[in-house]
C-alpha cells in the first residue's frame, strides 16, 4: 500500500453542521497525496453518519473511527488516536467545524520540503464568526512582515515569540509536522481536560531544527457554539472541570520543565505559562460562578477535590472577582450621572 504523503487528522465532535464543509475541502485539495483519519469523540449527532456517507468520495483515503467514551474539552485522546493510526510522512490537524484552502496541502508540503522544516508554522488564518463575517488575523511577529522566516537550531527564539511575545500561535492547526520528528521527540497530547495545546506547541517549538514561518492564511477557523469547548456545562460541573484543568495544566507545565532546560531556567516562561493556564480558567468560570454564594462555591469545590487549598484559593478568587465587578459597576453609574 502506497505510504501517503501528508496525514490528515480530524477529531470530531458533534459537528455535523461543519463536517460536510471540513470533508469537502480536503476533497478540492490540488494535492491528492493523503489520508485523511476521522477520530469522532462519541458524538451525538449525526456526524458519525455523515462522514460514512463521505466515504466512497476518498476512494480509500479516508478512516473513521470512534473513542470508546467522550474525552471532552480539547480532544487530546482523538488527536493522540489519530496520530497512531496516521501513516503519512507529515501530519497536518484540522478541526472538524474548520475548512481549508484548496491549495493548502500543495503550499505546506512544498515549503517543508523545500526548506528540509521539521515545522511549518502558518502565522496567519481567517476568522469566521456566527455572523457570517471573515477576518484574517496575524500573530504579533508578523505584523508588517510577508516574509517566510526560517529558523534553525534556535529554539531559545521560538520560545521568545512564544512565552514572551505572544508571538505564535499555539493552535495545533497553525502548524503542519513531520511525522517522524513527532515520533522520535514522542511529543503528544497531554492528557488534560483544557490547554493540552499549549502543553503540545511548547514541545513541537522547542524539539524543532527547522522551524519555517509562512505568512499566509490557508486555514479558515469557524465559531462552533457546539464544539467541545464550548458545549454546554451545568454550572457546577464546568466549575469543578475548569480548576481541574488549571492543577492539570500547572502540573503538565512543571513536568515539562524537568524535561526542557530553558523552562527550567527562565522562571518568566514558567510565569507566562501558568498565566495561559490560570487566565484560561478564570474567564471560563466567572460566568458560571456568578450565581453561587461562597459557601456553595466552596462546597463545589471542596466535593471535586481531596485537598483544602484549592478550594480555598479559588473561592477567595471568585470573591474578590465579585468585589471587583461591583467596584466596576459602580464607577460606571456614578460616571453616566455627571
Amino acid at each position: 500500500m502506497k505510504i501517503p504523503a501528508v496525514s490528515v487528522i480530524i477529531p470530531m465532535y458533534n459537528a455535523e453542521k461543519f463536517i460536510g464543509e471540513c470533508l469537502d475541502s480536503i476533497l478540492a485539495q490540488t494535492f491528492q497525496n493523503f489520508e485523511v483519519i476521522v477520530v469522532d469523540d462519541c458524538s451525538t449527532d449525526n456526524s458519525f453518519k455523515i462522514v460514512e456517507s463521505y466515504a466512497p468520495k476518498f476512494n480509500g483515503q479516508l478512516t473513521l473511527t470512534k473513542t470508546e467514551k467522550n474525552f471532552g474539552c480539547e480532544g487530546y485522546a482523538p488527536r493522540n488516536i489519530g496520530l497512531g493510526l496516521s501513516r503519512g510522512e507529515y501530519i497536518f490537524f484540522v478541526d472538524a467545524d474548520d475548512f481549508v484552502v484548496e491549495t493548502a496541502l500543495e503550499i505546506l508540503h512544498t515549503a517543508a520540503k523545500q526548506y528540509k522544516a521539521d515545522v511549518v508554522y502558518t502565522s496567519h488564518y481567517c476568522f469566521h464568526n456566527k455572523d457570517g463575517k471573515f477576518q484574517e488575523l496575524a500573530d504579533i511577529e508578523s505584523f508588517g512582515n510577508d516574509k517566510m522566516i526560517l529558523t534553525v537550531d534556535d529554539p531559545e527564539k521560538i520560545f521568545g515569540q512564544l512565552f514572551i511575545d505572544n508571538g505564535i500561535y499555539h493552535m495545533p492547526w497553525t502548524k503542519f509536522v513531520e511525522r517522524k520528528f513527532l515520533l522520535e521527540n514522542k511529543i503528544e497530547f497531554p492528557k488534560i481536560f483544557s490547554g493540552g495545546d499549549f502543553i503540545w506547541t511548547i514541545q513541537v517549538v522547542y524539539y524543532a531544527k527547522r522551524f519555517l514561518r509562512l505568512p499566509i492564511a490557508l486555514y479558515f477557523y469557524n465559531e462552533n457554539a457546539d464544539s467541545a469547548t464550548r458545549k454546554k456545562y451545568f454550572p457546577d460541573k464546568k466549575i469543578v472541570d475548569t480548576v481541574k484543568s488549571f492543577v492539570m495544566g500547572a502540573k503538565a507545565l512543571q513536568d515539562l520543565s524537568n524535561k526542557i532546560d530553558l523552562l527550567k531556567c527562565n522562571k518568566n516562561y514558567l510565569l507566562f505559562g501558568m498565566d495561559v493556564f490560570f487566565g484560561n480558567c478564570l474567564a471560563r468560570n466567572s460566568e458560571a460562578g456568578k450565581n453561587f454564594s461562597s459557601l456553595e462555591l466552596y462546597e463545589i469545590l471542596y466535593n471535586g477535590f481531596d485537598d483544602l487549598i484549592v478550594p480555598y484559593l479559588f473561592t477567595l478568587i471568585n470573591l474578590q472577582q465579585k468585589e471587583l465587578l461591583k467596584m466596576q459597576e459602580r464607577i460606571a453609574e456614578l460616571e453616566g450621572k455627571e
